[in-house]
């Protein structure tokens, strides 16, 4: 047992004597990058961060960033949020994955925390974060936390939701949804002065389909239904009357809702 624990110790020892010499530099290249987010200076990022840069997003899907992707993910959270911190952070030196020695590379571990500027609401989440260099500039990166859990964490105390319902006719679903994805449908709808969110479902079995929407106010939901309603040249509406059931009977829009809950 003596002798296990002196090879643990000498282990360590050599591992530490075996720092690459750019580990500090680069540790402190790392640490501006913390901080321009910190700092919410996106100069800063620009300065340590290279154009070649190659960045694993933390969000899902997004995969690998080009430079152009990085900087507008920086630029997101710098923008919308404040009181940005780093905490209980630890550094590690990154080794080569072949020869396993110390490569330059950083390592880090720590917490977020912060504030969203929009609707005040705090968030704290656990991060890892590594870091590669070259030329005296951040080469590639990888963020590894919860992005969407962070975000809806702090997602807004209130929305103005709408919700329509149409009954669509047996057999009329294909032609309904044409409708609302033709250039002349929810994306309109979706890019419409005040509208933040349209979301649709379809449940076949009773043959009804939802349309959610998120407003920033009531009078702003009023005035483009005023508009979808007498002024649009496409004549949507009329398009889809015929293919529900009961025809405007069909068509139910619940507004204004109150009491939003965000879970």
């Amino acid at each position: 047992m003596k002798n296990l624990y002196l090879l643990f110790i000498s282990l360590i020892l050599f591992s530490c004597s075996q720092q690459n010499p750019e580990f500090e530099s680069n540790k402190a290249l790392a640490q501006k990058w913390i901080q321009s987010f910190e700092n919410n200076d996106l100069d800063l990022w620009k300065e340590v961060v290279s154009e070649d840069v190659i960045d694993q997003s933390p969000v899902y899907g997004a995969g690998l960033l080009d430079y152009n992707g990085s900087i507008q993910t920086a630029q997101f959270y710098i923008n919308n949020f404040k009181n940005i911190k780093f905490i209980d952070a630890v550094w590690l030196p990154g080794i080569d994955t072949t020869s396993l020695k110390p490569d330059g590379s950083v390592r880090a571990y720590g917490t977020w925390t912060g504030e969203s500027i929009s609707t005040g609401r705090k968030f704290s989440n656990s991060a890892y974060h590594n870091f590669g260099f070259k030329n005296g500039k951040i080469v590639s990166t990888g963020e590894f936390f919860d992005a969407t859990g962070m975000l809806n964490s702090v997602g807004p105390n209130h929305k103005n939701l709408i919700i329509a319902t149409l009954h669509i006719k047996p057999g009329k679903y294909n032609e309904v949804q044409a409708l609302m994805d033709s250039d002349a449908g929810l994306s309109i709808t979706r890019n419409y002065d005040g509208c933040t969110l349209v979301e649709v479902t379809y449940n076949e079995a009773s043959g009804m389909y939802f349309i959610v929407e998120n407003w920033e106010s009531s009078e702003q939901y009023q005035k483009y239904l005023n508009w979808r309603m007498t002024d649009d040249s496409s004549g949507l509406v009329a398009k889809v009357m015929p293919l529900l059931v009961g025809e405007k009977s069909g068509f139910n829009v619940y507004d204004p809702n109150s009491n939003y809950k965000f879970y």
